[in-house]
């Protein structure tokens, strides 16, 4: 079996990458979006006109996922570094103890 080694650290660094990347993803979003909905309109009766307005409303709800999904993996992520933390203080407790008994 693989040896496993948790860096606390590097977790909650990933944690707040994801996040970052989640919010920095936003605004490119919601312009291309708004863009394409706005040029949807501004070309009406050019043949390329519906699907752009397809776009800018049937793409809305998967980025919105995409983007929960990114937030949630940071989040995920900052709660395995806190339960590694907490996993790992139990056991210095515990052996903690162990030694003060001898």
């Amino acid at each position: 079996m693989a040896d496993v080694n948790v860096v606390l650290q590097e977790l909650h660094a990933s944690a707040q990458v994801a996040k970052g990347l989640a919010e920095e993803l936003r605004a490119p979003v919601q312009a291309a979006l708004t863009s394409a909905t706005t040029v949807s309109g501004q070309l009406a009766g050019w043949s390329v006109a519906g699907p752009l307005g397809h776009l800018g409303s049937s793409w809305s709800a998967p980025l919105a996922a995409l983007q929960q999904r990114i937030v949630a993996t940071g989040t995920n992520l900052d709660a395995n570094s806190a339960a590694h933390s907490d996993t790992d203080q139990a056991a210095a407790g515990v052996w903690g103890q162990q030694g003060a008994k001898q």
